[in-house]
């Protein structure tokens, strides 16, 4: 059904080299006696590939590598810490503007932001023996904001 269903939406080779993933990810989603989260299924495009290289990824997707050097390459039998939270100065999603009297109301501002963030990351200072309970264990948060170099060098530590 998926697969013809496919051909009327896309190219014949296209919906046969989606039907498998695009079944496949609807049964890795699928909860029994509720209705399908398509919510659940992201969809990315690759730039540097054709539409035909496509497949279905079980698991996370993560765009960046390590952050700080100091953070190790690898990690075996690790607790991971999933965060939703920003981790840095955010610029308003309006346009706004700030206008100073003087240097010394600008660099106020300016501690006040950092003292904020740094309050922020101190909150969640040592997650790691929140989340392994002093285990021997690897560590690894993953987040999915934005952090900044004092953050990652709390992080780090």
């Amino acid at each position: 059904m998926a697969r013809t269903s496919l051909h009327t939406k896309v190219h014949a080779e296209l919906a046969d080299v989606l039907t498998e993933p695009v079944v496949d990810s609807i049964w890795a989603i699928k909860k029994q006696d509720e209705p399908i989260d398509l919510f659940m299924v992201e969809l990315m495009e690759m730039k540097h590939k054709s539409e035909t290289f496509t497949s279905l990824i079980r698991g996370l997707v993560l765009d960046h590598r390590r952050r700080h050097p100091d953070m190790k390459k690898r990690v075996e039998d690790a607790c991971i810490l999933m965060c939703n939270v920003s981790l840095e100065y955010e610029k308003t999603e309006v346009n706004s503007a700030f206008f100073y009297k003087s240097a010394e109301e600008r660099d106020k501002l300016v501690k006040a932001e950092k003292k904020f963030i740094e309050d922020r990351v101190k909150k969640n200072n040592r997650p790691e023996k929140k989340v392994c309970n002093d285990s021997d264990k690897g560590f690894v948060v993953i987040n999915q904001k934005g952090i900044d170099p004092f953050s990652l060098d709390a992080l780090a530590k």
